[in-house]
């Protein structure tokens, strides 16, 4: 018989390495479960049939806020595997904010890479109007659909140009200011043909005023001017009104908004200087329209070219507000000249 006290040793010797197996087991256990929730986020997503709903990912949300927003719009199932995910893959920094368009019941590490642009990414673009086509370039590269130079690149092509009847040699004025749903693995001519293919709907559904003779080009160049002018929605059609009188006559326009086409910036107030910029752009020192449009005008501004206000004005003047003081003759609108900048 084996003395007791020499037994306890191989005892204690069985309890340790048992301990050491059931450590192992449950390591083993985590790093596996961890792997394969890994794996699950890296697989390819199915074919979604889910209802498409908008998600607005807004700079600065945290991972947990985006996780919740997800969750509450019906996208994810697991807010906190869409947490884990992210911070397993150090997703954290990487997410892009957009206006997201998303299948509802989607995978986690799915939905992780098309917010951080790992998979293409379907997102809703709103396109201000009187945005210039250099506008609009920034801010489709800023959303990462495009980048600037390839859009502003194929806004010449002028073969896709007259795919959709536009005769100028750009694209400018005819890029439809509104929301569209776009692609981050759409090239920009296709993004182009979306903006182009609205435009020409929009077009369609208007009929010009009869006795209107200017030519489409024109009247979207017109166009351009009144949304670079107006501002309050009554006066889109007398501006445009005020404009045709002065063609009509052959008097100079002498649009400001024309002027700060030419500048980097807006300024609140023209000066003398300002306004003997020599370009054809500049409609104090040249009569008639510009050679093209000076940004994209919005529905309300093509109508008021369309079908302008009928009325004798000549002039107008800013208040300040957004409204307008208009006149018929030089003498009124040199009192409402001196009205405006002496309430200013």
């Amino acid at each position: 018989m084996i003395p007791r006290q020499e037994r306890e040793p191989e005892t204690g010797g069985r309890n340790s390495c048992s301990v050491i197996r059931a450590w192992a087991r449950g390591l083993g256990v985590f790093v596996a479960g961890t792997l394969l929730l890994a794996s699950c986020g890296r697989r390819p997503a199915p074919a979604l049939n889910g209802r498409m709903v908008e998600v607005h990912i807004r700079p600065g949300m945290s991972i947990k806020a985006i996780g919740d927003t997800l969750q509450r719009h019906g996208v994810i199932d697991n807010r906190l595997d869409f947490r884990f995910l992210a911070w397993l893959n150090h997703y954290g920094k990487e997410v892009r904010p957009g206006r997201y368009r998303l299948a509802e019941g989607s995978k986690e590490g799915h939905v992780l890479r098309v917010i951080t642009r790992e998979e293409p990414a379907r997102l809703m673009v709103t396109i201000p109007e009187g945005y210039t086509a250099k506008q609009i370039a920034g801010l489709l590269e800023e959303d990462g659909i495009c980048t600037s130079g390839d859009f502003m690149h194929a806004c010449l092509d002028t073969v896709l140009l007259r795919s959709f009847s536009v005769q100028s040699s750009s694209a400018e004025g005819c890029l439809f200011p509104e929301t569209y749903e776009v692609s981050t693995a759409m090239p920009a001519d296709d993004v182009i043909r979306l903006f182009l293919r609205q435009f020409r709907r929009v077009m369609t559904e208007m009929k010009p005023e009869a006795g209107t003779n200017l030519t489409e080009d024109e009247l979207v160049t017109l166009a351009s001017i009144v949304q670079g002018e107006a501002q309050v929605p009554d006066e889109f059609p007398r501006i445009a009104g005020v404009f045709m009188n002065r063609l009509r006559r052959r008097l100079p326009l002498q649009s400001c908004a024309t002027v700060e086409y030419l500048m980097p910036e807006r300024k609140g107030r023209l000066s003398v200087e300002d306004t003997r910029l020599d370009s054809p752009y500049n409609t104090y020192l040249h009569p008639g329209l510009p050679p093209g449009p000076i940004c994209n005008p919005g529905r309300r501004a093509l109508a008021a070219a369309l079908s302008p206000e009928r009325n004798d004005y000549l002039f107008f003047v800013a208040r300040g507000d957004g409204s307008h003081i208009f006149s018929r003759t030089s003498a009124e609108h040199d009192a409402a000249c001196r009205r405006v900048r002496s309430s200013g």
